[in-house]
């Protein structure tokens, strides 16, 4: 406070003095201009007397130390000082020296033009002897026309000026209302920081020291174990805020004291109840490990018996031809007829899911080339046309005929769009079915999308989780192994694609994939791109 007050009051009280010295100038200026205009008739005349009566009587007034008035020579010619009479100025003083800073020899203006001078280089303040300040004002009396063309005492037209009015103005006045000025202000400032002072101390102790003392008590007498001490509130302001975080902290720490006590008491009974979790989850890490282990082998196994089943399949196949091109009808050999069917129809569909198995543990190696999406789309429609009429299914295709061509492997894209269309076939009902298959361009992700959707039965959200992976099927028993979507995911990555569904309970399904952009928009070596997609199959 006292560095800012006495920053503000310095800058007051040397305002103050401007506008006060300020309004000097300007009162000497006015005094030079009224000197000048009441003596104008005079000299237009040359009655001294009657210029002389004008000057003695405007230097009689209050604060008014001198007044002269001498020619462009430099001779003063009327004053109010009589000992100044037909004397000349000196031109190298203080007063003097912004009209004559360039003149060499002799008393004529050859510097600057006195009247182009601005008030600052009218004016000067000195300090006499005694050390009292004295205002100077100079004005300059200029050769108008009817001066240059009187007959009294006419002046060359070229002379631009005939005289200096000077003016000198006592500024012990000021210099007391400065003063005073000075003092009331400092006054004024000391009382104002003595008072803000004590108002401070005295709200800084109300609000501040007292309650925060109670809050050192209170913090003493926590840690001495007094858990019940309560602080009294008596504000809403943040101390206040303070204390009754202070007595809901104690509040707490009582309830967890309590709660540690709890806990030390039935610590063994904890303890020995998380060794049993414990146990337990480290039994169920080892059945993960056994079924990852059973996933390995469940994928040689499937391998290895998948020869001798097509040798069964086939042999089957060639007993029935045999027994079809002999024509018996006894009633054994439509048995083993039966029999044999039987036989070719499981072999088959141990077949299918062995293929599955392997299309999922270890992909084919892609051949990828530019394709056209559009005639992939087709071809997949035309291998399940014989489905999509047996289920009285409709399809609206709407293909995008500006679609570039898609470097991929197109039996792989055809495969897994055949697979997406069958499970549309089973999801929606039969003779009610709409399945809409479309094709476009994505300009913001640069892709090419491809998009199946029915109208069918749709999914939950925890069914929508796990519809890719392996051997997850909502299908009845014997109709799948739920490996198709998850070949469908493998062979979508396996391309640097994306595949996302939208779907919900009697909604219908939506599937898009979302392919590496147009080759247009992708120019990238074939040969490149079956080396990205081999690195992604392994």
């Amino acid at each position: 406070m006292v560095v800012i007050f006495s920053v503000l009051g310095y800058r007051i009280i040397r305002l103050h003095r401007e506008n006060l010295e300020e309004a000097t100038y300007a009162s000497g200026d006015r005094i030079t201009e009224t000197i000048k205009r009441s003596t104008r008739f005079g000299m237009m005349h040359n009655r001294s007397d009657e210029i002389y009566q004008i000057v003695t009587s405007i230097g009689s007034q209050p604060g008014i130390e001198k007044i002269s008035i001498f020619n462009k020579a430099g001779e003063i010619k009327c004053s109010t000082n009589e000992r100044e009479l037909f004397t000349r100025v000196d031109k190298n003083s203080e007063a003097c020296v912004a009209c004559h800073a360039h003149e060499g020899q002799g008393f004529q203006f050859s510097g600057p033009i006195p009247h182009q001078l601005s008030r600052e280089q009218r004016t000067r303040i000195f300090i006499d002897t005694v050390g009292h300040r004295t205002l100077s004002v100079i004005k300059p009396i200029e050769n108008e026309p009817s001066c240059s063309s009187s007959d009294c005492h006419a002046h060359s037209a070229e002379t631009k000026v005939l005289g200096m009015i000077n003016v000198r103005m006592s500024l012990d006045n000021v210099d007391v209302a400065i003063s005073e000025s000075r003092r009331q202000m400092i006054e004024s400032l000391v009382a104002a920081v003595l008072l803000l002072a004590v108002v401070f101390v005295t709200l800084i102790r109300l609000m501040v020291h007292r309650p925060v003392r109670h809050l050192i008590v209170g913090t003493n007498r926590v840690a001495a174990g007094d858990l019940d001490y309560k602080i009294r509130i008596s504000s809403r302001d943040e101390v206040g805020e303070l204390a009754s975080s202070f007595n809901r902290m104690t509040v707490q720490l009582k309830r967890a004291n309590a709660e540690i006590g709890d806990w030390a008491k039935t610590l063994e009974e904890k303890v020995e109840k998380k060794t049993v979790e414990l146990r337990q989850a480290h039994d169920h890490v080892l059945r993960v490990e056994k079924l990852a282990s059973i996933g390995k082998l469940a994928a040689i196994v499937a391998h290895e018996i998948n020869n001798p089943l097509a040798g069964i399949l086939v042999y089957a196949k060639l007993l029935l031809k045999h027994m079809n091109r002999n024509g018996e009808t006894h009633e054994s050999d439509q048995d083993a007829r039966k029999y044999l069917e039987t036989i070719a129809g499981e072999s088959a569909r141990c077949g299918e899911i062995v293929k599955g198995l392997l299309q999922f543990s270890r992909q084919t190696k892609p051949n990828v080339q530019p394709n056209n999406v559009n005639e992939i789309i087709m071809e997949s429609l035309r291998l399940v046309q014989h489905k999509v009429e047996l289920a009285g299914v409709r399809t609206e295709v709407r293909l995008d005929q500006s679609l570039q061509p898609v470097v991929c492997d197109a039996q792989q894209v055809k495969q897994a769009l055949v697979a997406l269309l069958i499970n549309a076939c089973e999801a929606v009902h039969p003779g009610e079915g709409i399945i809409a298959i479309e094709s476009q361009y994505c300009v913001e992700s640069h892709q090419a999308e491809i998009r199946i959707s029915d109208n069918g039965v749709g999914m939950d959200e925890e069914t929508k989780q796990h519809i890719f992976e392996p051997f997850f099927t909502t299908k009845e028993l014997g109709k799948g192994v739920g490996l198709g979507l998850a070949v469908v995911y493998g062979i979508v990555t396996a391309h640097g694609g994306e595949i996302d569904v939208e779907s919900a309970p009697t909604g219908g399904t939506k599937f898009t994939i979302c392919l590496p952009g147009p080759l247009a928009d992708n120019p990238v070596e074939v040969s490149a791109l079956n080396e990205t997609v081999a690195i992604l199959d392994v």
